[in-house]
C-alpha cells in the first residue's frame, strides 16, 4: 500500500506538471477500490487465522485440563520442581502422603521433606539423577510436620527440548512403610521357622543327597542343580539360594544333582505333611519354586543364542539378576564362579569362556577384581 501511495504522488506531481490532473482521479479510485479489495482478503484471512487460535486454544486447554486431572488423580504421589528444585505442583496423594495442604509445599524448595542431616546428599543425588547419570529409582527417608519419618522410593522423570534444555521435572514418590514392615514379618516368621530346626552343614564342591520323602530348605550359601548328557557333560539348571526348596518331585530329570558352590550350605529338612498344614510354610515354599520357574525361562533364553559370545554375555546378564549386589562400578556377582562352570552354564569350553571373558575385559563390558569376582559395567 506504501508502494501504491508513493507511485500515485509521484504521477500526481507529474501530472501537475503537465497540467492534466483530471487523468489521475480515475487512477486514484482503481488504486483505492484495489487496495479495498485487498483489505477485506486479508480481513477475512485474519478472521479465519483467528477462529484456528481460538479453537488451537480451546483444545490445548482440554488436553492441559485432561492431564491435569490425570496428574491429581494419580494413584501415587507427583510433585512437579522447577530448575531450582521449588515445588511449583503436587497432586492429591501427595497432600495425603505428607499429611497437610497444597498450600504448605508450594513454592517451597524440596528439600524441606528430608531430613536436615541428609539434606545435602539429596541434593548432590538429585542433581546427579537430573544430569540422567541414573534413572533408577531409589530410597530415601522423608519426614512431614505433619507425620513420623516414612521411608519412600523416588523415581526422578525429567523432559529436555531439542537442545538438551530442561523443560520440566516431576517426582514420584512411593510409601513403602507398609511393605518394610510386612517383608520385616515375613522375614521374622521365617528366622523363627530356621531357627527351631536343625541344620545341616555341606562344604564346598560336595554333592547333596535328596531326601525321597521331604525336602530340603536352603537356610544360607548357594547350590548348582545340573544334570549330565550321554557324554558325561555337565548343564547347568540353576543356581538356588535362601529360602528355595529342593527335592527330587520338583524335577524330571532322570540324572539331577545338587553341588555346593559357597564354602558352606545349611539346609534344613522339612516334611511333606507339615507343609500341608502350614500356611505361612506353604507359601514360603511357593514362593522358592516360583524363582526356580522364573531361572529356569532365563537359562532357557542363554541356550537360545547360537554364538558362544551371545550365550557368555547373555548368562552374565542372568547372573547378574540372581547373583547381582549393586556397587560404584556397576553389579558385581556375589558368588565367584570359575571359567569351567560359565564354560558349562553357556554350552562352550573353557578356554572359550577365557578368551571372551577377556576380550568383554578389554571392551569395558566387565571388570574382574583381585578375588575373581566378576562385576558387570552399566
Amino acid at each position: 500500500m506504501n508502494q501504491r501511495i508513493e507511485n500515485l504522488y509521484h504521477r500526481s506531481a507529474e501530472a501537475s506538471e503537465i497540467q492534466y490532473p483530471g487523468e489521475l482521479l480515475p487512477i486514484a479510485f482503481k488504486e483505492l477500490g484495489t487496495a479495498s479489495e485487498e483489505l477485506l482478503v486479508a480481513l477475512e484471512q485474519l478472521a479465519e487465522q483467528q477462529e484456528q487460535l481460538v479453537e488451537s486454544r480451546a483444545q490445548l486447554e482440554a488436553e492441559r485440563r485432561r492431564y491435569q486431572s490425570l496428574f491429581e488423580q494419580a494413584p501415587h504421589a507427583y510433585i512437579a520442581l522447577d530448575s531450582t528444585w521449588k515445588i511449583t505442583s503436587v497432586n492429591r496423594a501427595a497432600t495425603r502422603l505428607f499429611d497437610c495442604t497444597q498450600g504448605l509445599l508450594l513454592h517451597k524448595p524440596l528439600t524441606i521433606l528430608v531430613p536436615i542431616e541428609a539434606r545435602r546428599e539429596f541434593r548432590e543425588e538429585l542433581k546427579r539423577r537430573q544430569q540422567g547419570e541414573d534413572d533408577r529409582e531409589w530410597q530415601v527417608r522423608l519426614y512431614s510436620p505433619h507425620r513420623e519419618p516414612f521411608e519412600a522410593v523416588l523415581t526422578l522423570s525429567v523432559e529436555r527440548d531439542a537442545w538438551g534444555n530442561i523443560v520440566s521435572t516431576c517426582l514420584c514418590i512411593q510409601d513403602i512403610s507398609d511393605r518394610q514392615r510386612a517383608q520385616s514379618q515375613k522375614n521374622k516368621n521365617t528366622e523363627d521357622l530356621f531357627g527351631d530346626r536343625t541344620r545341616h552343614s555341606f562344604s564346598k564342591a560336595e554333592n547333596i543327597p535328596l531326601p525321597p520323602d521331604a525336602l530340603w530348605l536352603i537356610c544360607k550359601g548357594w547350590v548348582k542343580l545340573s544334570t549330565l548328557t550321554e557324554n558325561n557333560s555337565e548343564v547347568l539348571m540353576g543356581i538356588a539360594g535362601q529360602g528355595i526348596p529342593l527335592c527330587p518331585t520338583l524335577t524330571a530329570l532322570p540324572i539331577y544333582q545338587v553341588t555346593t558352590l559357597s564354602q558352606t550350605v545349611e539346609l534344613i529338612t522339612i516334611s511333606h505333611l507339615e507343609i500341608a498344614h502350614s500356611p505361612h510354610l506353604a507359601q514360603l515354599i511357593a514362593e522358592g519354586v516360583t524363582q526356580r520357574l522364573q531361572q529356569s525361562e532365563l537359562l532357557l533364553s542363554v541356550f537360545g543364542r547360537r554364538r558362544a559370545s551371545d550365550r557368555l554375555l547373555t548368562l552374565l546378564q542372568v547372573l547378574k539378576t540372581i547373583l547381582g549386589e549393586s556397587v560404584a562400578t556397576g553389579t558385581r556377582l556375589s558368588l565367584r564362579l570359575t571359567h569351567q562352570e560359565l564354560a558349562d552354564a553357556s554350552c562352550t569350553t573353557r578356554v572359550t569362556v577365557t578368551r571372551l571373558l577377556s576380550e568383554l575385559q578389554q571392551q569395558g563390558k566387565i571388570t574382574i577384581d583381585n578375588t575373581n569376582h566378576i562385576t558387570i559395567r552399566e
